[in-house]
């Protein structure tokens, strides 16, 4: 039984270093305000989908290693993600009855609003100027969510991750 939970843990740690490798992953200048937040994306189908595993501490970590393969302030995003998962799981009953298109709306506002707080923190910390296209990536976001919310769900179950 050691060994099956060695292996969920080694298929969750692996899609979080993807996604964190699709982050920093070069797209074309054009294209580049439509990314998708992958790591927001995996972060919090694993936070509805199992709240008592992955809490606050996870964003944090993953947080970190994101401020880190960034280069931004190390905290900035350990910060919100951090709130984020806080907010996430606190309310993961109601978000998880939710339907699918609906959870796909949220998580545009989801992306959007932590975009805007890492705005935020950079602008307190440093002169940074607001690029209204970020919107763009959190729609790109939201319309990816019923996608990876599938597969993300078909990984759990092939994994019997509870």
């Amino acid at each position: 039984m050691k060994g099956h939970s060695l292996i969920q843990l080694f298929v969750v740690v692996s899609l979080f270093i993807i996604t964190l490798v699709l982050e920093i992953a070069p797209w074309p200048i054009s294209l580049h305000n439509f990314k998708p937040s992958w790591l927001i994306l995996v972060l919090t189908y694993w936070v509805l989908a199992i709240p008592n595993r992955l809490s606050i501490g996870t964003g944090f970590i993953l947080g970190i290693l994101w401020d880190v393969t960034l280069g931004s302030v190390l905290g900035v995003h350990a910060l919100v993600l951090s709130i984020f998962t806080y907010l996430i799981a606190k309310n993961h009953r109601i978000l998880r009855n939710m339907s699918l298109w609906f959870q796909s709306l949220l998580m545009i506002l989801f992306v959007f609003m932590l975009r805007f707080s890492i705005f935020m923190i950079d602008l307190f910390l440093n002169n940074a100027f607001f690029e209204w296209q970020i919107i763009w990536g959190a729609m790109i976001s939201g319309l990816l969510w019923p996608w990876i919310f599938l597969l993300l769900r078909k990984i759990r179950r092939y994994l019997n991750l509870r």
